[in-house]
């Protein structure tokens, strides 16, 4: 194969250029032309730098004529411009040429190119198509925001940055309050236009210092990089500001609040998942103590929260073995002695505690989760309680139980209370439904009264309990379905005593007397309460005077004893008049 012949091959194969040691061209073939878009007489002479297209720093250059210089082959991808100014990668390589004289000097470069623009091209297409795919899968679809991953991703860039630096940094989890109450009652549409908007609000303050993601549903996680702690906390209240600005929904303002958790590297966590249950901790104790505020990790916190998270845990556990259990409490009508209701009491039979009333576990009710499975849990054994009365011959007139706002959220409470009633032959009339005065409050209010009348519509009494101790507005007695009142133990309990507590009592009977209710009287215990209650015109009374709550085994033997009960009333009126006759006489 002679010399001819590899240079024609090399020419309608290859990009061919020949200069000299200072890079003037000597020689180009017909593909260098046609590609560079330059003629032969317009390169031939000049240097090659006309074709540098300034994509590479200098650097690049210069080590390449290091190589070059040496003796040494260069291999590498050049980006070149064209005469028309456009660009063209290819792949190429430069071999030195060494003087004839056998000296050992470099006096020449034979450089061979190869066009490689149209893989790069494909190149830089895969790459904007996988840096589209990472902002994908790093953005939160709703909100545009940065989404969980890129903010656990942010934060280990963080701790990393932070430990070399011995710097500290905040985190925070931001949950919109009552969410879920806006979404059931306003619809998801609105849920996500809210979520867009609190999203916007939060991009507005958004800094090479503030890092905001949405971490889902109503949550959003904050990272505050700011110099000082101070500094950090004190955004964290332009924060919560910032939410609390009021929204237009439906050509209506509403307002809005937000509850934080905060923790802090590395004092509150040295790693990612530390200081995000640190955050998450502090965020259930912002909840906890009412909301639309911002509460930092200590170690107290840890400790109620681990406290809540052992007894929820035990008292499901509960659930499962049957150790809760509910005692009946009579409910007494002194104008009609057969005339006995209950109330149902619940109680933890726990394994090495022993018996529980429910200020030993009252945290587990403001669990809504663990409300809602103990409501269903309640129902059925309140059913089950019932009927071993109806066999037993005990008779009652109702049972009052305690409901929640979480036995109202859905429609399964209801339906299985009605499906029961058909099942056991129980009607719907042998119930009192109690509830207190803090439900009928807030944005669930019209829910839970739609679910009240539902009740009250099938023959179930209704009852507000421990009235005079909440909020509640007398407004609610007309807009609900109340028939009846339970005066609260406190001031029952002084009512012998204190002339507040018996104005206060006496009117509450008057006022409910007025818009056609009863009343029951709470925590009756001597015989005087009793007797002044009586003297007030109250319908009914309860309390141990009569009986403490026991299990439905005992509730025959209790009955039997009541009316002992009020023997001693009629002997105390009887000795009162004795005595007052005789003072007469004298």
């Amino acid at each position: 194969m002679n010399d001819k012949f590899i240079r024609y091959a090399l020419d309608n194969s290859a990009i061919v250029a020949m200069t000299d040691c200072k890079g003037t061209i000597t020689f180009v073939n017909q593909k260098f032309c046609e590609i560079s878009g330059y003629g032969e007489k317009e390169l031939i002479g000049f240097n090659h730098r006309i074709l540098r297209s300034g994509i590479h720093h200098k650097e690049f250059f210069l080590q390449m004529y290091r190589t070059i210089s040496a003796g040494h082959i260069w291999h590498g991808e050049i980006c070149n411009r064209k005469k028309d100014g456009s660009l063209y990668w290819v792949d190429t390589t430069i071999v030195p040429h060494f003087a004839e004289s056998g000296t050992g000097m470099v006096d020449g470069y034979v450089a061979i190119r190869f066009d490689i623009s149209t893989r790069k091209d494909l190149e830089k297409e895969l790459q904007i198509n996988i840096s589209n795919l990472e902002l994908t899968a790093n953005t939160d679809f709703l909100t545009d925001l940065p989404n969980r991953r890129l903010f656990c991703k942010h934060i280990e860039e963080l701790i990393k940055q932070s430990r070399k630096k011995s710097e500290t940094f905040h985190i925070a989890i931001l949950d919109i309050d009552m969410f879920k109450e806006i979404n059931d009652s306003f619809g998801h549409e609105i849920g996500d236009y809210l979520l867009k908007i609190i999203a916007s609000r939060l991009k507005s303050i958004v800094s090479d210092r503030v890092f905001i993601a949405r971490l889902g549903g109503d949550e959003f996680g904050i990272i505050l990089n700011k110099k000082t702690s101070i500094k950090n906390l004190e955004f964290c209240e332009k924060i919560l500001e910032t939410v609390r600005e009021p929204i237009k929904i439906d050509s209506i303002i509403r307002y809005c609040s937000a509850s934080m958790g905060c923790a802090i590297f590395p004092q509150h966590g040295q790693n990612r998942p530390t200081l995000l249950q640190a955050a998450d901790i502090a965020l259930y104790r912002a909840k906890e103590l009412g909301r639309n505020r911002f509460k930092v990790f200590n170690n107290q916190t840890m400790d109620v929260i681990k406290n809540k998270s052992q007894i929820l845990s035990d008292f499901n556990l509960a659930l499962k073995n049957k150790e809760v259990k509910f005692f009946y409490q009579p409910i007494l009508y002194p104008s009609s002695l057969h005339n006995v209701s209950f109330e149902a009491l619940v109680r933890w039979d726990h394994p090495t505690l022993g018996l529980l009333n429910p200020g030993s576990f009252h945290t587990v009710f403001t669990d809504p989760a663990t409300c809602a499975v103990f409501g269903i849990y309640m129902l059925e054994s309140i059913f089950e309680d019932m009927s071993i009365m109806l066999d037993h011959g005990i008779q009652f007139s109702r049972v009052g139980i305690n409901l929640t706002d979480a036995d109202f959220r859905s429609d399964a409470f209801i339906d299985l209370f009605s499906r029961s009633c058909v099942e056991t032959g129980i009607g719907p009339e042998r119930f009192c439904v109690e509830v207190t005065e803090s439900i009928l409050l807030g944005q669930e209010q019209k829910r839970i009264e739609q679910r009240l009348r539902q009740l009250h519509t099938m023959g179930v009494e209704i009852a507000l309990d421990d009235f005079g101790t909440g909020y509640a507005s007398l407004t609610h007695l007309r807009e609900f379905p109340i028939d009846r009142l339970k005066i609260d133990q406190r001031f029952v309990s002084n009512i012998e005593t204190s002339t507040d507590d018996q104005v206060i009592v006496h009117g509450i009977i008057d006022i409910a007397h007025g818009l056609g209710k009863t009343v029951t009287a709470e925590g009756v215990e001597t015989i005087q309460q009793a007797k002044t209650l009586l003297s007030m015109q109250c319908d009914s009374l309860q309390g141990w005077l009569f009986s403490k709550a026991y299990p439905v085994v005992n509730l025959a033997s209790v009955l039997k004893i009541i009316p002992d009960v009020f023997n001693k009333f009629d002997h105390m009126s009887h000795k009162k008049h004795k005595n007052k006759h005789n003072h007469d006489k004298n």
